[in-house]
């Protein structure tokens, strides 16, 4: 698949076949998500890989403390959003929550336990960066977090990124005894797709071109 058809046709997948993913695959995955570009060379992301009993385990521990805590899933802002955001925010809904209801769960529900358990998908992927670098370097991860995204659809792999999971951070890091100083930023759940479930007919559009650039010639 050429990089172009990957970057059309990814989305986010929350139906994973019970299918294991050979751990080639993986390391080809990390390996590619390891040539993003970062700050004079810092790369500064880091993959921690679940699977089997331990992403079972995982799941497991972060299914109770979301019962115990019960943080939402959302845009984590402390002010309402702009019009220009929120309505982008209310067509997705609009998309997903028909196609959620057909699986007979209420929508946050869903969308909350799904986070907790990787929706199912066989391969918990956990992203960190050392405390000791500023927030400026998110933007490093971010890069390796798409080369990723992009280098599994390439390989017939689907993929789903998972934020609500970093409220819980504390119990990530004790679970999977990571070294202190490292801070979880995100999960990723990495599987092949059900393409059966009506939770992954849909694909979100994106606003056109022409609202997200500004000229100056």
């Amino acid at each position: 698949m050429d990089l172009f058809s990957a970057m059309d046709q990814r989305r986010s997948i929350r139906a994973f076949l019970d299918k294991p993913v050979p751990r080639a695959d993986i390391e080809n995955i990390i390996k590619y998500a390891g040539k993003s570009p970062s700050a004079i060379n810092l790369q500064p992301w880091e993959y921690v890989i679940t699977y089997g009993s331990e992403k079972d385990r995982l799941v497991r521990r972060l299914k109770r403390v979301h019962s115990e805590r019960s943080v939402p899933c959302g845009p984590g802002t402390e002010k309402p959003l702009p019009e220009n955001f929120s309505s982008r925010s209310r067509e997705a809904l609009k998309v997903m929550q028909p196609k959620i209801a057909e699986t007979g769960e209420e929508f946050n529900q869903f969308i909350e336990q799904g986070s907790c358990s990787f929706y199912g998908a066989p391969i918990a992927i956990i992203v960190t960066i050392d405390r000791i670098f500023p927030k400026l370097r998110y933007l490093d991860i971010g890069l390796s977090v798409s080369y990723l995204l992009l280098a599994a659809q390439a390989m017939g792999l689907s993929t789903c990124p998972i934020g609500l999971i970093t409220s819980y951070a504390d119990e990530i890091t004790d679970m999977l005894d990571m070294p202190a100083g490292k801070e979880v930023l995100l999960g990723i759940a990495l599987g092949y797709a059900d393409k059966n479930s009506p939770v992954n007919d849909f694909k979100i559009d994106r606003e056109d071109s022409s609202s997200i650039m500004t000229w100056y010639e």
